[in-house]
């Protein structure tokens, strides 16, 4: 089955930041097994427009930076009122990310919209 194209470069720009931020970690294999996809979607006559990679990577490096500590379990460290205002940025920033993938779905009539109903995100 074939990945709609939003959900491959969503993933490819994910493994590409655990790629340069998590060092004990290789993830070249994943990372070209996406790079190998996208280019299969060119092939296809598909145009992969640069400014969606770049802002989906921009949009996952935010949310990455905002969770680094959560994950970490550094909650405590943070406070709730921090983590709180983390968390309604994640949200803020995951629409504009949502955006970007049903741009992508628009244009390319590859995959279906990300559409939330009764959901903070949508």
């Amino acid at each position: 089955m074939e990945m709609p194209l939003a959900e491959v470069i969503d993933r490819f720009v994910i493994v590409r930041l655990k790629k340069e931020r998590i060092k004990t970690e290789d993830k070249t294999d994943e990372y070209e097994h996406y790079k190998k996809v996208l280019e299969d979607y060119k092939k296809q006559g598909i145009l992969i427009k640069q400014e969606w990679i770049d802002r989906l990577y921009d949009a996952n490096s935010k949310i990455w930076d905002l969770e680094s500590d959560i994950r970490k379990g550094k909650e405590g460290l943070l406070g709730l009122e921090e983590v709180g205002r983390r968390s309604i940025k994640i949200r803020e920033i995951n629409k504009i990310r949502i955006s970007i993938k049903n741009q992508i779905v628009e244009e390319t009539g590859s995959g279906f919209k990300d559409i939330k109903m009764n959901h903070a995100s949508e």
